[in-house]
């Protein structure tokens, strides 16, 4: 960490990717020089996937710097002890981020304007009219004019693709213009020295690698499991003097310092390493501020991840509890089956805990910061409506249900379903869970569905300190016979011994309206 020369005050390089800016500005940085000094020379082709804002820029940033010779900005950090020959290669690299793909002319527009960069440093056929082609003739040209084999860096890779989930046709164009260009990289291997994509995800299945398969995958290495973010070793040696500041202008001890930033923006695992890594974007930004917020967060909400959910009726009780291969977390294709690679390559999931016997990975929610701020946004993409909701009726709602007042938080419930438009989907009783889910998770509460007993599967279990709810919802049938189901089936039995009062109740759902017709307290 680097104190600022003129001022007692440390600077954060909140927004800055670039490793020059923050080595000679004085930015406080986490020293990554060795494990990128590794990864440079123990591979040629690599391809790394992390969530957004994690770092992946700032890490290409610095791999650009180390092969154009800069050593003056190594200085003091690990890669001036490891290295010693800086030898300097031309470097192309290509950032897909700070744009909109609307449209395929877009993409070409972006392409066109990089490699007429490199075009006139290093000179252009005009039997090249290919973006793929125009591509091989500059590492051609590059190697041939300078000696050195080429170095290429490709930021942010999927962002036409990601922004275009939703639209097929649109999806399709992209991916089969990319995988045009990006096969390039293959092609010419002789002349490259190393090449590295980033992203958030990787369409394996979709074929944009298929002409990349010389591509290592190191997103679950546990080498580089903290190459972007930092680890807990990491923050623990780096920002003693922030915890220090942050102290002070927050009012509180040291110790509640440092457990705030672990339970609000630590967690997430890469691999089955069992260090954590912070969010460095939110952990910049909460140091800078002194105080905790939802930094990340906020800074994209997954509106096209919710729509993907909703379209393809997934249980959202299925999010905290995943158990998923490795191939299966590697590769995303979007399908109702492949939502959860999805949401871990986009950060909203990440690695909690792995079966080795199984080879299987167990998928969460890595922080408070993420937990909450997902579950937000499932409210305002299943339940907000400009027709009933207010932070007065929630607040009474999480009043009724604190203090144990069923009647009347149903019949909140029934006003506040009422008022969601209807949703065309093949599973009413999947959505009419999701929807209850996600009420009683954002306003805090312990929630639990598809609650497997001796007998059967309990849909919907809500505790509080002084009470229990067990919930049985049916579709175009009777209150009666769900409370039927409920005891038949046992799902009380678990809270028999338990000081707490169980309420028992069955509600009814229509599926012609959507909406709660009956409902039954006992």
């Amino acid at each position: 960490m680097f104190r600022h020369s003129m001022e007692d005050f440390i600077r954060y390089p909140i927004g800055i990717q670039t490793f020059q800016k923050i080595r000679e500005g004085n930015y406080l940085y986490v020293d990554k020089t060795a494990l990128m000094h590794d990864l440079v020379n123990r591979n040629d082709f690599v391809f790394l996937s992390r969530p957004r804002r994690f770092g992946k820029s700032l890490l290409l940033s610095t791999i650009e710097a180390y092969f154009e010779g800069r050593r003056e900005l190594f200085e003091g950090l690990a890669a001036e002890k490891l290295e010693n020959s800086w030898r300097c290669h031309p470097v192309l690299r290509i950032d897909l981020s700070g744009e909109s793909y609307s449209s395929g002319e877009r993409l070409s527009a972006k392409l066109n304007s990089i490699l007429a960069k490199w075009e006139n440093k290093y000179g252009k056929s005009e039997a090249d009219t290919t973006p793929g082609s125009r591509f091989a003739s500059v590492i051609e040209n590059a190697f041939s004019q300078t000696g050195q084999k080429v170095v290429i860096l490709i930021d942010e890779y999927d962002k036409p693709l990601l922004e275009n989930l939703h639209d097929d046709e649109a999806f399709e164009h992209f991916r089969e213009e990319l995988r045009g260009f990006y096969s390039v990289i293959k092609e010419s291997d002789r002349y490259i020295r190393f090449a590295m994509l980033t992203g958030v995800t990787k369409f394996g299945h979709l074929s944009v690698f298929s002409g990349l398969n010389n591509l290592k995958d190191i997103s679950l290495n546990p080498r580089y499991n903290d190459i972007c973010g930092i680890s807990e070793t990491e923050f623990r040696t780096n920002f003693q003097a922030s915890v220090e500041d942050f102290r002070k202008s927050a009012g509180m001890t040291a110790e509640e310092v440092w457990e705030g930033f672990k339970n609000n923006y630590d967690g997430y695992h890469f691999s089955s390493a069992k260090e954590g890594i912070y969010n460095p974007f939110s952990v910049l930004w909460a140091f800078d501020d002194a105080q905790f917020g939802s930094y990340w967060f906020g800074s994209g909400t997954p509106t096209f991840l919710v729509k993907l959910l909703k379209r393809y009726d997934f249980p959202l009780w299925e999010l905290e509890h995943q158990y998923q291969s490795q191939s299966q977390l590697q590769d995303m294709s979007i399908s109702r089956v492949n939502l959860i690679p999805l949401l871990y390559q986009s950060g909203y999931l990440t690695i909690k805990g792995y079966d080795a016997e199984t080879r299987r990975y167990l998928l969460g929610f890595p922080n408070y910061e993420v937990a909450s701020g997902f579950w937000d946004a499932l409210y305002n993409g299943y339940i907000l409506s400009d027709g009933y909701n207010s932070s007065y009726s929630l607040d009474c709602f999480v009043d009724e249900v604190r203090s144990g007042e069923p009647c009347k938080f149903m019949e909140r419930l029934k006003a506040l379903l009422a008022s969601v438009s209807p949703e065309n989907t093949n599973n009413r009783e999947i959505l009419f869970q999701n929807e209850l889910q996600v009420i009683f998770k954002m306003l805090g509460f312990r929630t639990q569905c598809e609650v497997h007993s001796w007998h059967g599967r309990a849909d919907m279990i809500v505790q509080t300190p002084q009470f229990v709810y067990i919930f049985e919802f049916k579709v175009d049938s009777t209150p009666d016979q769900a409370l039927e189901q409920i005891r038949e089936k046992g799902y009380a039995a678990p809270f028999a011994a338990d000081s707490r009062r169980v309420f028992l109740i069955g509600a009814s759902f229509a599926s012609a309206t959507g909406t709660l017709e009956e409902y039954k307290i006992v």
